[in-house]
């Protein structure tokens, strides 16, 4: 055995140190998309994330971001080696067990461990480790600075310690799996998904013969310890707290905290009597559960360090925690939407009543003051395990056509099961997991489109139950970095490792059964997400895919055994070993190594700086969220890019402590000109407004308009149906009249465009109500007075720019609001208005490198791709058509040398018809050319994939055959036009024959 512990110890330190040289290797740079740049910027200085937060991570992340001394442009370097680390810390941890539990089945023959043993478990060990290692969801998360990566270690460190446990029967290891999970929650909730694994794993040691009513007992009670953690500590504790605090504060009149302080130490006080009398009475049992407990608040500690940050108001401070009360709400992720679980609506069920649930409190000048009651809406239509209840009309139109329901048809029971199963378990679960261990299609977002982000095994008689005919698969296909191919070799090895497992040791197969199930299915059954998600959600399955790798390993002892049928020992383990290490984890490196290496790539910062440079000095900046803002966010708080320019947020405009924040100085940025008072806009108050139409048909102006919102008098007023009185919005037709001289004071226009300004800027708010995001931008509109550039971000919803598209002109990534007489072309888009001389200033100023340099480009960083070329098309177009052809040319020149050609869709190939006519306009046309040439072939393949497959599967890609036959059309029409016959007509005979084989397919 001491032999077993040291090759042991010694091969989780190689495939420790293997992993994180892989991961090393594949790590990015600096900041990655979504919400790593918050993360980061989060941690270099301690602020507050987005809700729930993640404390502990932060803390971490801050301590590595030390290593990288004065040189800010390496802290996110050193925060995303915190999941390098991590992550192959969880290797590690797999490896050992599976070692463990393989060890227990060569234990249980009674013999002593032989060196054909020693290695079997060695050799297994490794593969499902390595397997895991190169999964593609974990290997994504393990190269950026996401909290996946450590909330996967914690988790991989207590099912590890539960064995631990078992071999020894030391309880330490059950106070040590107790603070793990604690410190976990200041990370994220992953590892509580373990606890109905490890009660069976106890329940299994402490029970000589187990029965079925013992093991159901033991889960049930492993889910009442979960539900105890995640809702008796993580909420109600701190509900208690809060409790006490609002007690303390507006009835015995003491300072905010003081009485949450009180609750605490009394908690603190009754656990050390509750464990001294334990120990007194020789009560082990009160003891063990007394000191888990401790443990677990012990690990839960780490949120204080969220509300001492939220009172220091730092710049990013989002909810702004900074109450007992405020925290509450913050841990229990108010700002999200609540969503039905066992009980409730359909999607086109009718709200009958609402029932008061009670109300919310917010911090007052010197106690809590209520903010509003709260409700729950109650419904005509409802149903058990409620899977289609979004009432947004794009999710009801996904609905009908996943389930093929009529308009007004309401979904019964069963097909309410059927779209849990095919859809949110099928598409949202199975469709992940066979990315790990099947194959993939691509990584492209998939919403059940045959050609989007579908598992593919690369078997095509298989592969074509599915997605029909895999003969001619396109480039878009093909070429596509998460085109990887399993062959669903790594599964079978899988399960082929079960059916071992189960026959070696049943016990443990249910509990690593019950692992995969509480870490992968149970969460989809109880988040119950809507469809059309914003991004793919496979990283919250790791856990899941986890437990399936350690199946893996398993499945080299199968193959061991049987091939010890047919060879000697020895040469059973080394074909076994060989062939299980190639068919999963040398396989799943090799093939996805290419859209795992993110070494080099900057496409993330440079988009940052590019949104920045895109503004003039002081500017503001509205943004979404997300990759609209959390980039721009590491920019400014950790490389102290332009920091001048205020970002805005509109995703948090709503909440108070935001637009205090707004009206404070942050870096260079000076206070935002808004005009109303806390108490106009405090969380309660002014929260939405609705449109009342009182017949006024003139624009009224901004200024006399907000001073109606924002009045406190009865008479500017309308009374609720609860008898309360409200402001309201009594006209949609808004103006601004514009100043000449000021605007050419503070050079908002140019003094050769002063004829362009318009006497007064007029446009109407399309919205029903007028939430206090809208509320607070209007106000700033109004009184900025032209004294900074105000811009809204490329990325934004359309509702965002409230009514004000006509004014609104490229100048980068960013349209600035300009008072200039509007085109008189109702035709005109936004997207279409350039101001040259400043668009053109900033696109040279441009750092576009990464797109050339990057080993891979994400899709997030095509789509990035692709607007810079949207950009630089309408730029240049905008140019030639003022006579400014040689800074046309500059902006296409530096277009070409910058920025990849390459298609990676249909969509993509629209950017080469604008593209195409610039070149040829600024006489270009070898080059203009070539780019018809290549992109009349890539829609060609395209369009034949399509033609190979079935009629009524052709039907389903028609916006794809649009597309395809509106740019050969496009490309067509501009080289006839430019006298470019002979590509003219190539592409016009290419077009003759598609209309002529889509005909035949549709009829």
């Amino acid at each position: 055995m001491n032999r077993f512990s040291r090759l042991n110890n010694i091969g989780g330190l190689v495939i420790f140190i293997l992993s994180c040289i892989v991961y090393w290797l594949c790590m990015e740079p600096t900041l990655s998309f979504w919400d790593c740049g918050e993360f980061i910027a989060a941690a270099f200085k301690l602020e507050v994330g987005h809700q729930p937060g993640a404390p502990l991570f932060l803390m971490i992340g801050k301590l590595f971001s030390l290593l990288a001394g004065t040189n800010t442009s390496r802290v996110a370097y050193w925060v995303n080696f915190v999941s390098v680390i991590s992550s192959a810390a969880t290797v590690m941890f797999l490896f050992w067990t599976i070692n463990a539990i393989s060890l227990k089945i060569f234990s249980k023959q009674g013999t002593a461990l032989s060196a054909i043993n020693r290695w079997s478990i060695i050799i297994a060990g490794a593969v499902g480790a390595l397997a895991y290692a190169f999964s593609d969801t974990f290997w994504f998360s393990a190269v950026e600075a996401e909290v996946y990566a450590i909330s996967t270690l914690c988790t991989a460190m207590v099912f590890w310690a539960i064995l631990k446990w078992e071999q020894h029967l030391n309880d330490r290891w059950i106070l040590f799996i107790a603070f793990l999970i604690g410190l976990s929650i200041g990370i994220h909730l992953l590892s509580l998904l373990a606890i109905p694994a490890i009660t069976l794993v106890y329940y299994f040691r402490k029970t000589t013969t187990p029965t079925l009513r013992g093991t159901v007992k033991a889960f049930f009670l492993g889910c009442i310890l979960l539900g105890l953690v995640q809702f008796g500590i993580i909420q109600y504790f701190v509900l208690f707290a809060a409790k006490a605090d609002l007690f303390a504060v507006n009835t015995l009149g003491l300072g905010f905290g003081i009485g949450a302080m009180v609750f605490l130490l009394l908690v603190v006080a009754a656990l050390a009597y509750g464990i001294f009398y334990s120990i007194k009475k020789h009560k082990y049992k009160l003891n063990l559960v007394l000191l888990s407990f401790a443990f677990v608040l012990f690990g839960f500690s780490s949120y204080f360090m969220i509300i001492i940050r939220a009172n220091a108001k730092t710049n990013i401070n989002l909810s702004n925690p900074d109450t007992p009360i405020s925290l509450l709400s913050y841990l229990s992720r108010q700002q999200y939407e609540d969503k039905p679980i066992l009980y409730g609506q359909t999607f086109n069920a009718k709200a009958i009543d609402a029932k008061e649930t009670g109300v919310e409190y917010r911090k007052g000048e010197g106690s809590y003051e209520v903010s509003r009651k709260t409700f729950k809406s109650v419904y005509d239509q409802n149903m058990l395990l409620p899977r289609m209840y979004s009432d947004k009309p794009k999710h009801i139109a996904f609905y009908q056509s996943w389930m093929g329901l009529a308009e007004n048809e309401t979904p019964s029971f069963w097909q309410n099961l059927s779209f849990m199963n095919s859809y949110q378990m099928g598409f949202m679960y199975w469709r992940y997991f066979a990315w790990n261990f099947i194959g993939r299609q691509s990584d492209e977002q998939g919403h059940g489109a045959i050609n989007q982000g579908n598992w593919l095994s690369g078997i095509k008689p298989i592969d074509a139950i599915r997605l029909d005919n895999q003969s001619k698969l396109p480039a878009s296909i093909k070429d596509n970095g998460g085109y990887n191919l399993f062959y669903g070799l790594p599964c079978l090895l899988g399960l082929l490792g079960l059916a071992y497992l189960y026959r070696k040791n049943w016990k443990d197969s249910l509990v690593v059964a019950i692992f995969f199930c509480c870490t992968g299915l149970a969460i989809i059954i109880y988040i119950n997400q809507d469809p059309l998600q914003v991004r793919e959600r496979d990283y919250a399955y790791v856990g899941s895919f986890y437990a399936f790798a350690i199946l893996i390993g398993m499945g080299v002892l199968a193959v061991r055994d049987l091939l010890n049928k047919l060879a000697s020992n020895k040469m059973a383990l080394s074909i076994a070993g060989l062939t299980c290490l190639l068919i999963a984890p040398v396989l799943m490196a090799v093939r996805g190594w290419d859209d795992h290496n993110r070494h080099g790539k900057t496409t993330a910062l440079e988009m940052a700086k590019n949104y920045l440079n895109s503004c003039e000095p002081n500017a503001i900046l509205f943004t979404n969220a997300d990759n609209d803002t959390y980039p721009l966010w590491y920019a400014q708080e950790v490389e102290g890019i332009r920091t001048d320019v205020r970002v805005v947020c509109l995703q948090f405009l709503s909440s108070d402590a935001y637009i205090d924040q707004m009206k404070k100085q942050q870096n260079l940025s000076a206070p935002l000109p808004i005009s109303m008072k806390h108490a106009q806009y405090k969380d309660g108050v002014r929260d939405y407004l609705p449109y009342v139409d009182y017949g006024i048909t003139d624009s009224v102006e901004l200024g006399k308009l907000l001073a109606v919102l924002t009045s406190d008098q009865k008479e500017d007023q309308i009374q609720m149906n609860d008898g309360s009185y409200e402001n309201f919005m009594p006209t949609k037709k808004l103006k601004l009249t514009i100043d000449p001289a000021q605007i050419l004071a503070t050079r908002t226009v140019d003094a050769a465009d002063k004829d362009k300004i318009a006497p007064q800027m007029q446009w109407d708010f399309k919205e029903k109500y007028v939430f206090k995001k809208d509320l607070a931008m209007l106000d700033i509109i109004a009184h900025n007075n032209w004294k900074r550039p105000i811009y809204f971000s490329y990325g934004v919803s359309e509702d965002t720019y409230i009514g004000l598209d006509k004014y609104l002109y490229l100048e980068g990534f960013a349209y600035r609001l300009l008072p200039l007489t509007p085109n008189p072309d109702p035709k005109t888009d936004k997207s279409e208005q350039t101001n040259n001389k400043l668009a053109y200033q900033h696109y040279q100023r441009f750092e576009l490198g990464g797109f050339k340099k990057a080993k891979y480009i994400d899709p997030e960083s095509r789509r990035i791709l692709q607007s810079t070329w949207t950009y630089a098309n309408t730029l240049a177009s905008n140019l030639i058509q003022a006579k400014a052809p040689n800074l046309a040319k500059k902006v296409i020149s530096k277009s070409l040398m910058q920025l990849p050609l390459e298609n990676s869709s249909l969509t993509d190939t629209i950017n080469k018809i604008s593209l195409v006519q610039n070149l040829y306009l600024l006489n270009d046309h070898q080059q203009g050319n070539r780019l018809t040439q290549t992109t009349g072939q890539y829609v060609a393949q395209e369009l034949d994939y399509i033609l190979s497959l079935r009629p009524e599967t052709q039907k389903g890609l028609i916006n794809e055959i649009r597309t395809g036959m509106y740019v050969l059309q496009s490309l067509a029409q501009i080289n006839q036009n430019f006298r470019q016959t002979v590509l003219s007509n190539m592409l016009n005979a290419k077009l003759k024959t598609y209309e002529e084989e889509f005909t035949k397919s549709f009829g």
